[in-house]
């Protein structure tokens, strides 16, 4: 065998190679668990109709988000956000999932303060 036919031959191999663990991965994403979960943040505060609409429409807008509500006691200056996500899971170090810190930055921008969150799966 000559070095060229050894290299193109090592080349050939390296490229099957690759080309067998991106389907895999590929097929391994397809296949991904969709989980459905639902975050409650409570937050305290000042908010306005107008700012609770502009607030869950940014919610709506994350990912993975797939409803949003808030619920808010102006006597009270306090309320809640329910956030319903639908997430995918994989098996590898990589999962998907909400990012509640992402929550928690939009409720800061909007002059609330965050205090409690908690979550539950609702259906895997």
């Amino acid at each position: 065998m000559t070095s060229t036919f050894k290299f193109y031959l090592l080349l050939s191999f390296m490229a099957l190679c690759t080309t067998i663990k991106a389907q895999s991965r590929t097929e391994k994403s397809a296949l991904a668990k969709e989980t459905s979960k639902l975050y409650y943040y409570q937050f305290e505060g000042q908010l306005s109709s107008e700012a609770s609409e502009t607030l869950r429409n940014a919610i709506l807008g994350m990912l993975f988000v797939t409803e949003a509500k808030i619920e808010y006691k102006a006597e009270k200056t306090a309320g809640q956000v329910r956030v319903y996500t639908t997430e995918k899971y994989t098996d590898n170090d990589t999962d998907f999932e909400f990012s509640i810190y992402n929550l928690k930055e939009l409720l800061i921008k909007n002059n609330l303060f965050p205090s409690v969150y908690r979550s539950e799966v609702i259906a895997k």
